[in-house]
């Protein structure tokens, strides 16, 4: 059961990945649906424990990125993409699916930014950034993540990762 939710999952993030490549969007009727359709399966197929492991998964999901959310650093449909993803996951692999993603993450971060040569840059308004945190605390940088200058790259990328991780992990047999 819990390959088929993370082969569920792992379409999910593929379908917001190609939407989010295509549009530089995730749509609700994706990412709402997306978690919706894994709480009523994981109702369906394993009961209230099934709802809490799904309900768990998609509030880790979400929770890990809504601070990012706030600080602008990352879009709303990347929360809610991660949150039904995380529905699917469910608890049990929510971690590995946070950890997978958040690695990924970071490379393919580094991949745009080395790609698009802008390491002074990035590392400049970083430090610019740990700076203004340090004064003020957990408060909403006074910059929009659609500035001109600003390298945005799809966050889905790091998160159809994370799930392919996830999925890899559950299915690879263990041991010989």
């Amino acid at each position: 059961m819990e390959t088929l939710f993370a082969v569920c999952a792992l379409s999910t993030s593929i379908v917001g990945m190609a939407i989010d490549l295509r549009s530089a969007k995730i749509p609700n009727w994706l990412t709402l649906g997306g978690l919706s359709t894994a709480l009523a399966f994981r109702v369906f197929l394993g009961g209230w424990s099934g709802l809490s492991s799904g309900l768990l998964g998609a509030l880790l999901g979400f929770g890990v990125l809504f601070l990012p959310f706030l600080a602008r650093g990352i879009g709303g449909g990347d929360v809610k993409l991660m949150a039904a993803v995380g529905a699917w996951i469910g608890m049990r692999h929510g971690l590995g699916l946070v950890l997978a993603t958040a690695i990924s993450g970071g490379v393919l971060a580094i991949g745009y930014i080395a790609a698009r040569k802008r390491v002074g840059l990035t590392f400049g308004r970083v430090a610019k950034l740990v700076q203004f945190h340090l004064a003020s605390g957990i408060e909403a940088y006074p910059t929009s993540i659609a500035d001109d200058e600003s390298i945005r790259f799809p966050y889905s990328l790091a998160i159809a990762a994370g799930a392919l991780f996830v999925l890899f992990s559950i299915s690879a047999p263990v041991g010989r």
